[in-house]
């Protein structure tokens, strides 16, 4: 009231519901988003993977001690470069059949984007190289359906992007 800022009843009832399956609903999507981040990680089209839950003390002291103090999991968020570029990832991303292509951080079911071309769009090129941004870069948030289901869904959309640097990589022969 002092803030002058009230939400609806029935807003208000959706939240509290929602609140209720909040812990269930992260702890499934952290457990699919570390599977699909190792999955990831052993791919031969991923040149990097950006997760939270790969930071230790040997690889990034600085951000682990920053996850370690403040963070009590993962989460559900995956980032990673694929091989090649702003193409690549395009291919990558049009293949996908059951991620959806969405700029959101996420609910329960998965959602793929370009940050480079779509959250980061109005941001000058070389703030977005000063942040790590990159056009071959597709950030996951990782909902609760099945891991493996995830999984075949990406590795079906790699097989689309390495047709096309096979025939890239025949035409520039």
């Amino acid at each position: 009231t002092f803030l002058g800022n009230m939400i609806a009843p029935f807003t208000g009832w959706l939240l509290l519901r929602s609140l209720e399956t909040l812990k269930l609903r992260m702890t499934q999507q952290s457990k699919n988003a570390r599977k699909v981040a190792e999955y990831l990680a052993n791919h031969p089209l991923v040149t990097h993977v950006y997760y939270p839950g790969f930071f230790s003390e040997t690889n990034n002291p600085e951000q682990y001690e920053i996850y370690q103090r403040q963070c009590v999991g993962s989460g559900a968020m995956v980032s990673f470069d694929i091989m090649g570029g702003e193409k690549e990832a395009f291919t990558f991303l049009n293949h996908l059949k059951l991620i959806k292509l969405a700029v959101s951080l996420g609910g329960t079911e998965s959602l793929a984007q370009h940050p480079y071309t779509m959250t980061h769009a109005d941001v000058p090129d070389d703030e977005k190289e000063s942040l790590g941004l990159t056009e071959s870069m597709v950030r996951l948030s990782i909902g609760v359906e099945n891991y493996k289901d995830l999984i075949w869904d990406i590795e079906q959309a790699f097989k689309a992007v390495d047709k096309h640097i096979e025939v890239k990589e025949y035409l520039i022969d």
